[in-house]
């Protein structure tokens, strides 16, 4: 039998075939290793390949200061741990597991989403004093007495503008077949 050194040297000459026999050797045994962490015999399968894929595209990373072996199981355990630190930071539900409910709040989500953008076009198109003092009032939630002293005037006259840019956004909105309230 060929040392792992031997043939590591002989696919970083170009040798394809030295590699494939690295392959061969151990990729049973390190999806198995694998397994021990993931539980699931598929995605430790995906996790070892991923591993042969890496060492095959970064082959100068592996120092001959340590076994092959050594070096190729390190490299899958710690692709497993990864993918496990993955796998807890999202929420996996099945489509059996989903209830209507969820549905019908993903739809409320696009629809607010659309409102969303058609409410940020049609402010873009307002005066900029007037777009001024609906983003100051109605998204950074400054008072009128706060805007008046960001804007330099009176309380009286940010309550004018904010209303007649209220009546705009409305036509604005109507306009664009969206229904707003003052």
């Amino acid at each position: 039998m060929i040392p792992d050194k031997t043939l590591y040297k002989a696919f970083l000459e170009g040798d394809i075939l030295a590699f494939e026999e690295l392959v061969i050797r151990y990729r049973h045994n390190l999806v198995y290793f694998i397994l021990q962490f993931l539980k699931d015999y598929h995605s430790s399968e995906d996790i070892a390949q991923e591993v042969f894929a890496y060492i095959y595209l970064h082959p100068d990373r592996y120092s001959s200061d340590y076994e092959f072996k050594t070096y190729l199981f390190m490299l899958g355990k710690r692709r497993a741990i990864d993918y496990i630190r993955k796998l807890s930071r999202t929420k996996i539900v099945s489509v059996e597991e989903m209830q209507l409910e969820d549905l019908s709040s993903l739809e409320d989500i696009i629809y607010r989403k659309e409102d969303s953008l058609a409410l940020k076009k049609a402010v873009k198109e307002l005066k900029p004093e007037y777009r001024k003092v609906v983003v100051l009032q109605y998204l950074n939630g400054f008072s009128l007495a706060e805007i008046a002293a960001i804007m330099d005037k009176s309380v009286g006259s940010v309550k004018v503008i904010s209303h007649r840019a209220k009546v705009k956004l409305k036509e604005i909105l109507e306009k664009g077949g969206w229904s707003y309230e003052i």
